[in-house]
Parts: C-alpha cells; sequence; structure tokens
C-alpha cells in the first residue's frame, strides 16, 4: 500500500479551500464525508479513513479518523477511532464493508458519544443501507460498534442522512430513503441508539436529495444538500422550514463564484459535495459549509472546500473565497 504524500508542517492561520489540507504531521488529512462537534473546548472532525492509493471499487474504507482543533485551521490526528473488523470476516463491519459519512453526537443523559454510519456488508453494494451504531465515552474514541438498523420504512433502508438534535433535546435520523429516493425522518430512543417511531416522509425537500447538512437559523432551519449523480458533482440545493420536520420550501442555489483549482462554479458547487454545517463556537450565528471534492479513482486524495454561511434575504449564500478566515464573523456581514 503506499504512503501518503506529505506536505511541509506549519501553523495555518486561514482556510484555502481546495488546495491539500495536512495534518500536525503534514499528511494530508483523511477524513471525507465527515462531521464536527466542539466538546470541552476542542473541535472534532470525524470522517471516512480511506486506505491510501486505493480506487472506491476497490473498497477503500479504512474506518473512521478522527481529528482535533481549537481553531478549526489546524488540525491534530487521533487516528482511526473505529477501524474496520480486520480479525472477523463475519463482522457486520469486516474490511471490505462500506462505512461512510460518520456523525457524532453527545448523549447528554447516557454521557455516550454516539456515531452512526452508512453501512453497507461487505460483497452487497448499496443495495440495502444500513445505518451503523457505534459508541464512546470520550471523544477521541475508541468507538465500539454496537449494531446496525434498516431505516427508511421501505426494507431498503437510507443513503446519506442527517443526525442532529431538535430544540426539545431529541435525536433524529433524517435521511434519503431507498429506493425511493424519498427524504425520510424518524425520533430517535433517548439513548440515540435506535430509532422510537416510524420514518415519516419531509414535505417539502425535494426527491434525490443527498448530503444533507442542516443550518439552524432564522427561529427554524436551513437545509442544504446535493442531487444524486454518484461521485460527480451537481448544483446544491437549499430549503428551509420553521420546523425540523418540515414543511421544507426550496430556495435557490446557495453557492456563488468560481474555484479556480478547477474553474468550477454553482452549476457543480465549486466541483464538491456537501457534508455538514459546522457551528462556529462563541459566535453565534456564524456557520462553516462542508464540503468534499471526492477523487473516487484515489480516494485517500480527496479534498476539502470550507466556506462560511451567510445568511441574506432568508437564504443561505455560500460564496467562494480562495482564502480567509474566522474574522470574517466579526463584521456585520461576511462581504
Amino acid at each position: 500500500m503506499p504512503n501518503p504524500p506529505s506536505f511541509p508542517v506549519e501553523i495555518r492561520t486561514s482556510f484555502k479551500p481546495g488546495i491539500p489540507w495536512p495534518d500536525n504531521n503534514g499528511v494530508h488529512i483523511n477524513a471525507h464525508g465527515g462531521g464536527v462537534i466542539f466538546h470541552a473546548g476542542f473541535y472534532y472532525w470525524y470522517g471516512e479513513s480511506k486506505y491510501p492509493g486505493r480506487d472506491e471499487k476497490e473498497r477503500a474504507d479504512a474506518g473512521t479518523h478522527c481529528y482535533r482543533s481549537t481553531d478549526l485551521m489546524n488540525w491534530t490526528d487521533m487516528g482511526i477511532v473505529m477501524p474496520m473488523d480486520e480479525n472477523d470476516p463475519q463482522s457486520e463491519t469486516a474490511v471490505g464493508s462500506i462505512c461512510e459519512r460518520p456523525k457524532v453526537l453527545f448523549n447528554p443523559s447516557t454521557k455516550k458519544f454516539v456515531m452512526i454510519f452508512k453501512l453497507y456488508p461487505e460483497s452487497t453494494g448499496y443495495l440495502i443501507g444500513y445505518v451503523g451504531v457505534a459508541t464512546a465515552d470520550v471523544p477521541e474514541g475508541p468507538f465500539t460498534y454496537q449494531h446496525r438498523f434498516n431505516g427508511g420504512g421501505l426494507g431498503h433502508g437510507t443513503g446519506d442522512f442527517l443526525f442532529v438534535i431538535d430544540a426539545q433535546g431529541a435525536a433524529w435520523h433524517m435521511g434519503v430513503r431507498k429506493p425511493d429516493k424519498v427524504f425520510v425522518a424518524a425520533r430517535m430512543r433517548p439513548d440515540f441508539l435506535m430509532p422510537e417511531t416510524d420514518y415519516v416522509p419531509v414535505e417539502g425537500i425535494e426527491r434525490h436529495t443527498e448530503a444533507p447538512a442542516l443550518i439552524p437559523a432564522d427561529g427554524g432551519y436551513y437545509l442544504i444538500g446535493s442531487g444524486s449523480t454518484g461521485w460527480d458533482p451537481n448544483v446544491a440545493r437549499a430549503f428551509f422550514s420553521k420546523h425540523l420536520t418540515g414543511p421544507y420550501r426550496q430556495l435557490p442555489c446557495p453557492c456563488e463564484g468560481v474555484n479556480p483549482h478547477n474553474n468550477l462554479g454553482p452549476e457543480k458547487t465549486f466541483g464538491g459535495q456537501s457534508s455538514f454545517v459546522i457551528p462556529v463556537e462563541g459566535k453565534p450565528g456564524a456557520f462553516i459549509a462542508m464540503f468534499d471534492l471526492w477523487t473516487p479513482r484515489i480516494a485517500s486524495n480527496g479534498g476539502y472546500v470550507w466556506l462560511p454561511v451567510e445568511i441574506k434575504d432568508g437564504a443561505p449564500k455560500i460564496r467562494w473565497r480562495t482564502e480567509w478566515d474566522l474574522s470574517v464573523f466579526d463584521r456585520s456581514s461576511a462581504a
């Protein structure tokens, strides 16, 4: 297996979307399709760890990688916190399985960190989208695999999803149902480990909406996502609702500008796909949109585009910036 490329180790003072992003060891961050939580003074970025140099068709997933930061720009490698099972070929997370888009929530009642992820068992392809569940006592892990469930209501499960806590403290699993691609939602049990309600369609979310990410603002929820075109980018979608489970109304494409590294603009979401929206700690109303630049032939080389979100005229705007820092949130607008 080839070693990942290395880069000079340096302290970053700004975000530079679309170019390699080295960690504290000078290695490009390997946390794709991820999400970020803040806990006890640190941000934790969880994402798909890809075997270096491997094509997605070769089952590139190595488990869930974790990185830690205090400033969102400089990230320390905390290792693979939930590896694929190399010892038991019958395991539901055996090497060769597909484990994608991990998201983590802290449960204040159980004091557990709960991770859920898309789980496709080895040799089954993308036919049935199980939801894998793992837990840890601390954010750095290790996370222990618990079980899987077949969410969605039609027997084929769900694909891309949200794992979020509403204003009342309840956790929700919301995702695109297989095979009809309707966006659905179910409330999770108080321990966050299984759904406790049936899945119901979310009114107003266009069918085939993948890669959902949520922005709680303006007394409701903005949801951004993508269409369904495999690894290829497409135009981003946006919606708004006063209630987490809808009904939503569709909004214009949120992206503006052109990524100069690939000359792709809003029609291709800068060449990326949405993954998560990060609330910036200590800055109310400040959000960062995370996008993945997928490179399926060499999955570990996939890049990242992080850009500030601004809400204008009742809609999210995500404008391309070649370089920026958190001071954009200190001004009256993110112009």
